[in-house]
């Protein structure tokens, strides 16, 4: 078996060193019969060349103009890539040691699965309140929903190399970090693909986030084209932050605030406000018990009002969405941020600098004999 490793890139070189020092080492633990042949680094319009920090960790550059997106980025990467697993990092994640072992013997004992993703630990190289809390919610998710995915996280994943590209890899319409691994997660299962979440398999996040980039990813990034990516491929489904809890908080939560404000004229309306409170903390108990037995019940208390902007956020991203989604459906009408209505139908084409498409988009695998 072998890994080829995608490493999307625009800028922050010291944050890139790191990602591939983390590869590096992860490549030192690879099971035998398994070796890391390459790793590539696309430059997509990157403000600052990575070539310097890439041949000091035995990586490649392709480079692309740009910026046009991890999507295409990752696109271009896989490409030119040779080995048989396709593994996608972000460049701001640093893998743990053991991470590409537990890729490898996945795929390698489990012929059936297609893709395999992972998680953040739980250690944040950003040691802001926010910071640490988005990293241990996301931590929290991809623990509790351990085993067959619909979708797939490209921060730390890997997809086997024909499945890829049988799907056409990422949907490039999206031209900035947004849901279009999730998408590429829908489309593999639709194509009876088999996608595993491995919490085994993790990466430390050196994101910075403020409160107000939490609510612009959450709202504009994530919720409302995720919301049409449910319309477009039917359904709601019990995955990840898609559950009936979750979406019962989200009821509560706006029940919570209709309360409060009708309070100002009827202040008997202030008692089922208080008990949406105690609701949403039981129904969410798991999740403040998991802040709290990693940073303290205070943690945990504080954390409560930023996940109940989360859960407004969470409602106004549906409402935003499917008003877009119905707008376009039955005008015809597509507004700012509404996403096309097929999935991503084109095969995948190569662009990059010295790179020799097939026809069918990726370069021939010529004979190994050597890793990269």
């Amino acid at each position: 078996m072998y890994l080829s490793v995608v490493v999307p890139f625009h800028q922050d070189l010291v944050k890139l060193r790191q990602c591939l020092t983390g590869i590096q080492a992860a490549a030192a633990n690879l099971p035998a019969g398994t070796l890391l042949c390459e790793t590539i680094v696309v430059a997509d319009g990157a403000r600052e060349d990575p070539a310097g920090v890439a041949a000091a960790h035995g990586a490649k550059v392709v480079a692309i103009d740009g910026p046009r997106g991890p999507a295409t980025a990752r696109n271009r990467g896989a490409g030119v890539a040779l080995g048989d697993i396709l593994v996608f990092v972000d460049s701001d994640v640093v893998i743990e040691p053991r991470s590409l072992a537990h890729v490898a013997r996945t795929l390698a004992s489990e012929p059936q699965v297609t893709a395999v993703f992972g998680a953040y630990d739980e250690e944040p190289a950003e040691q802001g309140f926010i910071s640490q809390g988005k990293n241990l919610a996301h931590c929290f998710i991809h623990q509790r929903s351990a085993g067959d995915a619909r979708t797939f996280w490209a921060g730390l994943g890997a997809m086997r190399a024909d499945t890829f590209a049988s799907v056409g890899g990422f949907d490039e319409r999206f031209t900035r970090p947004s849901v279009e691994d999730i998408d590429l997660g829908y489309r593999v299962c639709a194509s009876n693909g088999r996608i595993v979440l491995d919490p085994a398999i993790q990466g430390r996040h050196m994101k910075r986030w403020t409160l107000r980039s939490a609510v612009v990813t959450e709202i504009r990034d994530r919720g409302i084209p995720w919301t049409q990516l449910l319309h477009r491929y039917e359904g709601l489904h019990e995955d990840l932050n898609l559950t009936r809890s979750y979406r019962a908080c989200v009821v509560v939560a706006y029940g919570v605030v209709a309360c409060a404000v009708c309070a100002m004229w009827w202040r008997i309306l202030l008692a089922p406000a208080a008990l949406g409170l105690v609701a949403l903390w039981l129904l969410d108990l798991p999740y403040y018990r998991f802040f709290s037995d990693r940073r303290g019940p205070g943690y945990a208390i504080a954390w409560f009002p930023i996940h109940f902007l989360h859960h407004l956020c969470n409602g106004l991203s549906f409402v935003v969405g499917t008003l877009l989604h119905v707008a376009r459906r039955w005008t015809g009408v597509s507004l700012a941020g509404t996403l096309p209505a097929t999935a991503w139908p084109r095969p995948l084409d190569n662009d990059v600098q010295g790179s020799e498409p097939t026809p069918s988009g990726r370069r021939s695998r010529r004979e190994r004999t050597e890793p990269a």
